[in-house]
Order: C-alpha cells, then sequence, then structure tokens
C-alpha cells in the first residue's frame, strides 16, 4: 500500500494538479460546487418520492397527507433538478469570468443569454383530438435540465471565452468619464464584447434552424455524444464500453446516465424483455439468456450510485470519518438508495482527477467480473426489473431470483473499496497538506 501510495504521489499527483489547476477544468468544478445544496436537496427530494417499500407508498398514492409530500417534493425537484443545466450555465459561465479576473456578473449574464438564443421557441402543443397548435414561446423545460447539461457547459464555456477575448480588444472598450461612477463605467466598458458574443449565438441559431433539419443545438450535442454509441449488443465490450462512458462523463460533472442512458435503454431494453419473456415461459436453459441487460449495469457495476460511490462513502468512513462526518451522514443515506450525486459533488468525485482514476477503473474491473460470472452461469441473469432505487443487493436478489446475486453484489463492493480506498487517502493526505500550508502562511503573517 506504502509503495502504491508514494507512487501516486511522485506520478499521478503531479498531472492531477496540472489538470485540476486549468481554467476552464476550474470553472466546471467551481460552478458544481455551487450547487451541491440544490443537488442534496432534489436528491433527498427523490428519494422521498420513490422509496420502493410498498406501506409507504401505498401511504404517497392512496392519502390526503402523502399526497401533500409527493406535491411539496414534486415542486422541490421542478425548481432545482429540473432546472439544473441552467443553474450549470450561470454558476460556471461566472467562474470562468471570474477565473480571468474579472468582476461583475457578465460572465453569470452573457452565458444564460447566449443559451436561451439557441432555444428553440417554437413548440408543438396539444390541442385535445385536433391536430397539435404551433405556438410562440414555449420552451420544454428538458432544455434547461440535466438532459441538457452539456450543452449548457459548452455555451457557458465558450460564451464566456469570446467575451474575454473580445473584452481584452481596445477598439471594443467604451471610455466613461472618470466621474461617471464604477458599475456603470464597467458596465459600458463591456458593452460592445456583450452584444457581439451574443450577436454571434444568434447568427448561430439562425444556422441550425435554417440547416439542421429542424434539430435544436442540444440535439445536436446529443447525437454527437450517442451516435458513436449505436450499434450496441451483448457482448464484453458493450458491457465495459456503457459503464466506462457514464463514468467518464460524469468526471466533467455531467450527468452520464442522462446522456447515454436512452440510447443504453433503447439497445438493451430487447434484451432485458427478452429474458423477461423466457422466464415468464419457464425456459431454464440459462445459456438462452442475454448476459447484459439495463439492470446488469445498475444493480452490479453502479451500485449505490454511478461507478459504486457508496464505495466511495466507505473509504471516506474509514479514513476519517469524522473529518466528513457531514457529508458522510447526507450521502450516506441518499447513496444506499442509488442517489450518487450527493457524493459526487461533495467530495468531489466530478473535475476530480485522482478520484476520476478509481471513478473510471472500477466499472471496468466489475464489468468484467459480473459478465464472466453469468456468462459462465455462476449467478443467475437479470430476468425481472426491480425498481431503481432499491439497495443494490436487494435489487439484484430480485432481479435475478438468485441468492448468489448478493455475493456477487458484495464481491463488486470489495474490489470498488479496494480501488477508491488508497487514491481517496492520496487525496485526503492532499487536502490535509494544503490546509497545514495554508495554516502556516496565515501564522507567518499574524507574526
Amino acid at each position: 500500500m506504502k509503495k502504491i501510495m508514494d507512487y501516486m504521489e511522485r506520478k499521478v499527483m503531479p498531472i492531477a494538479n496540472k489538470i485540476g489547476n486549468q481554467v476552464h477544468i476550474r470553472a466546471i468544478s467551481a460552478g458544481m460546487v455551487s450547487l451541491v445544496g440544490i443537488i442534496i436537496l432534489a436528491s433527498i427530494a427523490t428519494l422521498v418520492q420513490n422509496l420502493q417499500v410498498e406501506s409507504y407508498q401505498n401511504f404517497i398514492t392512496n392519502t390526503e397527507a402523502g399526497q401533500v409530500i409527493w406535491n411539496i417534493t414534486q415542486n422541490i425537484w421542478w425548481g432545482c433538478l429540473a432546472m439544473y443545466g441552467l443553474f450549470v450555465c450561470a454558476t460556471v459561465g461566472q467562474s470562468l469570468w471570474r477565473n480571468y479576473g474579472h468582476n461583475g456578473l457578465d460572465g453569470l449574464c452573457v452565458a444564460l443569454a447566449s443559451y436561451f438564443v439557441l432555444i428553440p421557441w417554437m413548440a408543438q402543443v396539444p390541442n385535445g383530438k385536433e391536430a397539435p397548435i404551433r405556438a410562440f414561446g414555449f420552451i420544454n423545460y428538458t432544455s434547461f435540465s440535466a438532459d441538457a447539461l452539456f450543452a449548457c457547459m459548452i455555451i457557458a464555456l465558450v460564451s464566456v471565452e469570446i467575451l474575454h477575448r473580445l473584452s481584452n480588444v481596445k477598439a471594443f472598450k467604451i471610455k466613461m468619464p472618470d466621474v461617471v461612477p464604477t458599475a456603470v463605467s464597467d458596465s459600458f466598458s463591456k458593452l460592445i464584447p456583450t452584444m457581439l458574443t451574443v450577436i454571434i449565438f444568434a447568427v448561430i441559431s439562425y444556422l441550425i434552424m435554417r440547416f439542421a433539419d429542424g434539430k435544436s443545438f442540444n440535439q445536436l450535442i446529443t447525437m454527437a455524444i450517442t451516435k458513436p454509441l449505436q450499434g450496441f449488443s451483448d457482448n464484453l465490450v458493450t458491457a465495459i464500453v456503457a459503464p466506462f462512458v457514464i463514468s467518464f462523463l460524469w468526471f466533467f460533472g455531467i450527468h452520464g446516465s442522462n446522456i447515454v442512458g436512452p440510447i443504453l435503454a433503447a439497445v438493451l431494453a430487447p434484451l432485458g424483455m427478452s429474458n423477461i419473456e423466457m422466464y415468464a415461459q419457464g425456459v431454464t436453459d440459462w445459456s438462452q439468456y442475454n448476459v447484459l441487460t439495463y439492470q446488469f449495469i445498475s444493480s452490479f457495476v453502479n451500485m449505490g450510485g454511478a461507478a459504486c460511490t457508496i464505495g466511495l462513502i466507505v473509504a471516506m468512513f474509514i479514513t476519517n470519518r469524522r473529518r466528513h462526518k457531514v457529508l458522510l451522514s447526507l450521502a450516506g443515506p441518499t447513496g444506499a438508495f442509488n442517489i450518487s450525486e450527493p457524493i459526487m459533488y461533495g467530495a468531489p468525485v466530478a473535475v476530480n482527477p485522482i478520484l476520476a482514476i478509481p471513478f473510471v477503473v472500477g466499472p471496468i474491473i466489475t464489468t468484467t467480473v459480473t459478465y464472466f460470472a453469468m456468462s459462465f452461469n455462476l449467478v443467475a441473469k437479470v430476468s425481472v426489473m426491480a425498481p431503481w432505487t432499491l439497495p443494490a443487493p436487494i435489487k439484484a436478489f430480485l432481479g435475478t431470483n438468485d441468492w448468489r446475486a448478493i455475493v456477487l453484489v458484495l464481491i463488486n463492493f470489495a474490489i470498488y473499496l479496494i480501488v477508491y480506498y488508497p487514491f481517496f487517502k492520496a487525496y485526503e493526505n492532499k487536502l490535509i497538506s494544503e490546509e497545514t500550508s495554508k495554516s502556516e502562511e496565515i501564522g507567518r503573517a499574524h507574526v
């Protein structure tokens, strides 16, 4: 273990620090961290809504008090998670603006304005039994949700980058008299760069509307990401690539499951349905069943959240539970029910080059172990679809009706814990070292 730690400090840490200090990476990280409170609240609301206990669900569905709880939590979801992409656009844009040494809210405003001009402003509105009405001023909420996160992030970074570069052009600066208040003077100095930046995206929006066959910018971005994932089938390569891509996107703060999920669902749903039909027909020859299904990933690979972040939570508990008491108290309960956002942005895992390594490597190992275990019929294949919020051991057992699935979940969890621990320990030592250095600097400053 000591050799591993020494190697990481000598080889991995310098590279990780260089990546972590990159101006755009820091902007994404700061933007995401500022939204931790919103994510935690939305995660708790989701858990309250979807806790898979029959008596509780009957209470939520069939009682007035339960409906009150559902409506309140739904409002929280709508105001927090459904608008999450928009929040990211604002916070990342403003963070990048500050990273370039600017003051004010110019980065936030330009990022939002640039994104809004790219959003389709016409929509098909249902009209009863009649043909839908094409109406002005209707925007689908998915343009603001986690589904649009990648697009929101790109626009924030690009728009602020353009604004920053244009702001450094002397010809575009409007010089106001010295008697003018600073706030007003700063606003006018950025007037032309702001206008030009938004105009650029307005032109891009027109070109997309004109030549993209009715597709929006969000759709084009999604197609660019997901199209290479087409052609998946039931094989080990597919099984490894799917969670790898999800983890890779999560590293950049992008909800990988939301991006890749629709493609995975379309590809893996037929495989899962085939298993369900064979199980219903009483087929006992497990070699006929498909190994790779959507629940294969959710039950045995992404246990407790993407890349088994519950394993990271346990590693944090083992390392220094007092230091991380608050985060553990929030992320632990939600992680048990496969909600990973609190630990993802609270640790953080997103945009953290050190923790990104086990976050990406862990799923590759556990996917391989699970695939071979099922291929050789050591564990029954998934033949029943269980609710996604169920804890992994229960969900795995219900999905396979095989007690050995619980054993496999525990083995995979042990693998994740072994993979996570040394990297988190190194990250913990880095934080302690930085805090010590800062304390020493403060001490010297007071002397």
